[in-house]
C-alpha cells in the first residue's frame, strides 16, 4: 500500500500494522487485551515474546497473524540456538521477526551474519522472516549494509528495530529501501504513535509498521 491510498482510505492503516507487545514483563492479560484489539480493529497481527506464542494464536485462530521475535532483543544467540527457538514456535507463528547477529556485525564478520540469517531462513521454510538490525545505532552507511546483508541472507523483510533502544525514523527507513531495492519488504517499528507518521514512514519506504501503539494510531486518523 502506498501513501496516497493510505491517504485516501486512512482506515486501511490497520492492514500494515503488527500491534506489538514484546516487553519482558508482558502479562498473559496484557497479551490477551493486544490481541483482543488486534480482532477488534482489524490490525495485521499481534507480535509477541516466544512465551506468550501459545497464547496469541489460541485467542486470534485463523482472524489474525501471530509474530514471535526470535533471538530477543540482541541477536547473539548462537544460529542452532535461534534454529531451536523457531523449530519450536512453527506450530503458533506465522511469522518471525529475528535479530541479526548485531556482535557479529560489529566485529566485521559479515560473513556469519549472512549465514545466520540464512540458517534461520531454513527453519522458517515458506513462513515470513523478518530480521532486525537496530538502525537507530547505526550510520546510514551501515543500515544500507546491514539491510544488503539481511537480502542476501534471503530474509523476506529487513525490520529497524526492537523499540529498546530509542525510535527509528524516516532516513533510516530510506536508507533500508534504497539498498533493498523495491520488491523487499520493510518494516518500520519502534516509536510509531500516530497516523501521521505511519504515512510518513511508508513514503520513505515502509510495508509493515511494528507498533505498540496501534490503538492511538487509528484514532489519530
Amino acid at each position: 500500500m502506498d501513501a496516497e491510498t493510505l491517504r485516501a482510505e486512512p482506515e486501511r492503516v490497520v492492514e500494515l500494522i503488527d500491534h506489538t507487545n514484546v516487553e519482558p514483563d508482558s502479562t498473559e492479560a496484557e497479551v490477551r487485551e493486544l490481541c483482543e484489539e488486534v480482532l477488534e480493529y482489524g490490525f495485521n497481527a499481534a507480535c509477541v515474546v516466544p512465551y506468550h506464542a501459545e497464547l496469541a494464536s489460541d485467542i486470534l485462530g485463523d482472524e489474525a497473524d501471530v509474530v514471535v521475535v526470535v533471538g530477543f532483543p540482541y541477536g547473539v544467540q548462537n544460529s542452532s540456538a535461534k534454529r531451536a527457538e523457531v523449530e519450536e514456535l512453527l506450530q503458533y507463528a506465522d511469522e518471525l521477526d529475528m535479530v541479526m547477529n548485531r556482535t557479529a556485525f560489529t566485529n566485521g564478520n559479515y560473513e556469519y551474519v549472512v549465514n545466520d540469517i540464512r540458517a534461520v531462513k531454513q527453519a522458517v521454510g515458506e513462513q515470513t522472516l523478518k530480521c532486525i538490525i537496530e538502525s537507530p545505532t547505526l550510520s546510514d552507511e551501515a543500515i544500507r549494509h546491514a539491510s544488503e546483508l539481511v537480502d542476501e541472507g534471503g530474509a523476506d523483510f529487513v525490520k529497524t528495530a526492537v523499540g529498546y533502544e530509542g525510535g527509528c525514523d524516516t532516513d533510516e527507513v530510506r536508507a533500508m529501501r534504497e539498498a533493498v531495492g523495491p520488491d523487499m519488504g520493510v518494516k518500520a517499528s519502534g516509536g510509531i504513535h500516530s497516523f501521521e507518521e505511519v504515512v510518513e514512514m511508508v513514503e520513505a519506504g515502509a510495508t509493515r509498521i511494528g507498533a505498540s501503539s496501534g490503538v492511538d494510531i487509528y484514532e489519530s486518523i
